[in-house]
């Protein structure tokens, strides 16, 4: 690990990215991942034992730019000013606070990170700084940014089903981005998760990503495109009814139980299958509903552990508590710190379950939940034995 350094005292960011240039590689082995990903359960452990709330968990959003403008994106990075993106500077003094506030798991997102410059010497000095650093890309510029990605301990790339289908929704030619990306970060021992958006347009594809994830070796962790206010304000029609996202959450159960590497449990996928409520109509529990008396009624719910123990910080300065919370009012690290932003977010904090799957695995999960940690925690042991560092020349 390497202390800490005042970014205020290099005049430009170019300065910054030379200095960083010429700190030591990450050179990431098994056992190195694996104490990375055992750090992280540790501190969950820590934090449940003492009734501590802190950032262990955060997404950190690293730009506004995307060169992909999938019509069902939350955060329409597509259409976003790049003006607003963190400075080389800032991100690193956003790195280094959530460091001092006990994160220990640092989610790399975009945008599309790859489109950054400087992202191979930040996540370089993510990996330095100790964070486990799990990296989000749609896989397009992987090939040529393979350098930048060697130290990391996880890739999750974006494919929601057949090529067809895949590009309807993301734009032609992705597909084979993906697949060529797959190939890439396998021959250089990566560990790949594949995240798979379901929608009308890929329902029938979900079997197809089973398989191919059996052949292509990457795990499987389907999503499930809800009809959100965005989506009601277009003529989308890859909207699913409320009958067609349950049969999704079977369809995945189902697949789990034959022994596809799916990544959610399988008490997690019964909370989409059993919620109690249209998904169109609600897919969030209140402490409002709650305090009513909600709780009276038989549902299988996980307690929300997002502002309390993992939060999103966007490529604009808000902090939310997930995608889904996306408040454009939301506390901002640019105008108050982290460490304030952080807490504001905590403090007005108001949902306490939701139906959304990635969402309730990191749940339970800091729930203590130990079927969900067994099985997380199988997954991270066998992803961190893939792990090797191989010497390549520079495709950039």
């Amino acid at each position: 690990m390497i202390g800490k350094v005042d970014w205020k005292n290099f005049k430009s960011d170019e300065e910054i990215v030379s200095y960083l240039s010429k700190l030591p590689r990450y050179c990431n082995t098994p056992v190195k991942s694996i104490l990375s990903r055992l750090r992280f359960f540790l501190s969950v452990l820590y934090c449940r034992l003492f009734g501590i709330d802190k950032p262990l968990f955060v997404v950190l959003v690293t730009n506004n730019t995307c060169n992909l403008s999938c019509i069902y994106c939350y955060g329409e990075y597509g259409k976003r000013s790049k003006k607003e993106d963190y400075s080389t500077r800032v991100l690193l003094e956003i790195i280094d606070e959530l460091k001092e506030l006990g994160t220990t798991l640092l989610t790399v997102h975009g945008g599309e990170s790859l489109l950054r410059k400087d992202i191979g010497e930040i996540l370089n000095y993510a990996k330095l700084k100790g964070f486990y650093v799990s990296f989000n890309t749609n896989g397009y510029f992987v090939p040529h940014k393979i350098n930048d990605l060697l130290g990391v301990d996880t890739v999750v790339l974006s494919l929601d089903g057949r090529e067809e289908n895949n590009d309807k929704n993301r734009g032609k030619g992705c597909y084979q981005k993906v697949m060529n990306a797959i190939d890439i970060l396998h021959q250089h021992n990566l560990p790949v998760v594949v995240s798979a958006t379901i929608n009308k347009h890929t329902l029938n594809d979900m079997e197809y990503l089973a398989e191919l994830a059996v052949e292509k070796k990457f795990r499987i962790q389907y999503s499930i495109l809800y009809n959100g206010d965005k989506l009601k304000t277009q003529e989308y029609s890859g909207v699913m009814t409320d009958e067609e996202n349950r049969s999704v959450a079977k369809k995945i159960l189902a697949l789990k139980k034959k022994g596809y590497p799916v990544y959610y449990s399988g008490d997690i996928l019964e909370t989409a299958i059993y919620w109690p409520f249209s998904f169109d109509e609600k897919r969030v529990i209140t402490r409002a509903d709650v305090q009513a008396g909600l709780q009276q009624k038989k549902m299988r719910l996980v307690p929300c552990y997002h502002g309390r123990l993992k939060y999103q910080i966007d490529a604009d300065g808000r902090v939310v508590l997930c995608w889904a919370q996306n408040d454009a009012d939301a506390p901002n690290v640019k105008k108050v710190g982290v460490a304030k932003a952080i807490k504001a977010c905590h403090d007005n904090k108001k949902c306490e379950y939701c139906v959304f799957l990635a969402n309730n695995e990191h749940n339970a999960v800091l729930n203590l939940g130990l079927k969900n940690i067994w099985d997380i925690a199988a997954i991270q042991f066998a992803d961190a034995l893939e792990i090797r560092r191989k010497k390549v020349k520079s495709n950039q």
